[in-house]
């Protein structure tokens, strides 16, 4: 009887906290297949995405419909990105004599086709990150663009780097994790959201380090959708809308859906298949949001006792 009640109260107090922050407009499909790792420009015109293995980086135009080959040495898939300019930024992968893995920072620009190296080799990790003003290409050893970029947030094991005007500021937040992934700050600077493994999704003040929120969900690739929302993937695969406060969750696609990345109002995921889609949503409160079309998500969290995603996913 104990047993029941408790079901019958955590059931009760997940429909009480349900919400939705937002209702989906649209959905368009951008490839069928074999499309990793996509990332939409600013301007909503063109999409990066790569092939399952990373061996190639492709540029679609959404206008056209004409395929690009940005890549296809050194693995450049894993770390392609759009600067606000429409510029791509990637990485590539070289292995020396010795078997040291050197990465190797690109921009190449859509207009011209011209590609350069603006980072040279260098051992050990090398990434292509959003700042709250521009983009920055970030190794252990050496950067580009670090002070332009504005606030810049990435992660190496168990801690957090958040650059603010080129002067880097390193944080513990989370004690006795084995790492952090998926640092991402939000687009006024004032926030950084990562994954901390085995314990949950964080979000810290980017300017002291400490903890704002947390969620004991996991979301993998988590990323700010604006200020007050983050778009993360669920452990049972669907993208969902999170406040920054971590107080709940609203699905907004299911069903074998991965690797969500924001640019812009334009959230951009794939699926297992490599089927690229494009979302479309409005916000509670912005023109055009219609209650009665807003689903109702189904699940919910509450902050800082949030229960595990898998064991309360009903999505067919």
């Amino acid at each position: 009887m104990k047993k029941i009640f408790t079901i019958i109260i955590s059931l009760c107090t997940m429909l009480c906290s349900a919400q939705t922050y937002c209702r989906v407009a649209s959905t368009r499909q951008i490839t069928n297949s074999d499309g990793y790792f996509p990332q939409i420009n600013y301007q909503g015109t063109q999409v990066l995405y790569s092939d399952t293995e990373a061996r190639y980086l492709y540029l679609y135009d959404l206008q056209s419909g004409e395929r690009t080959t940005v890549s296809s040495q050194g693995m450049p898939g894993f770390e392609g990105r759009f600067a606000p300019d429409g510029k791509v930024y990637y990485i590539t992968m070289a292995v020396n004599p010795d078997h040291l893995i050197f990465r190797t920072g690109h921009e190449y620009d859509p207009a011209t086709g011209h590609d350069r190296v603006i980072l040279s080799a260098q051992h050990g990790a090398v990434h292509a990150i959003n700042g709250s003003k521009d983009l920055a290409v970030v190794g252990e050893s050496k950067q580009w663009h670090l002070r332009e970029a504005g606030v810049v947030a990435w992660t190496l094991g168990p801690k957090l780097y958040v650059s603010r005007g080129g002067t880097i500021n390193v944080y513990t937040p989370v004690r006795n994790c084995a790492g952090y992934l998926w640092a991402s700050v939000s687009p006024d600077g004032k926030k950084v959201l990562f994954e901390a493994v085995g314990k949950g999704l964080y979000v810290c003040d980017a300017a002291t380090g400490e903890v704002m929120a947390h969620s004991n969900t996991s979301f993998m690739m988590p990323c700010w959708f604006n200020n007050d929302y983050i778009v993360g993937q669920t452990k049972s695969y669907r993208i969902v809308l999170i406040p920054a406060d971590c107080s709940g969750q609203q699905t907004l696609a299911s069903g074998s859906c991965t690797m969500p990345m924001v640019a812009g109002k334009n959230i951009i995921y794939t699926t297992k298949g490599g089927a690229v889609r494009l979302i479309s949503i409005i916000l509670k409160g912005e023109e055009g949001y219609d209650e009665s079309q807003a689903t109702t998500p189904p699940q919910s969290s509450t902050r800082n006792n949030n229960s595990d995603d898998e064991s309360q996913d009903h999505d067919q």
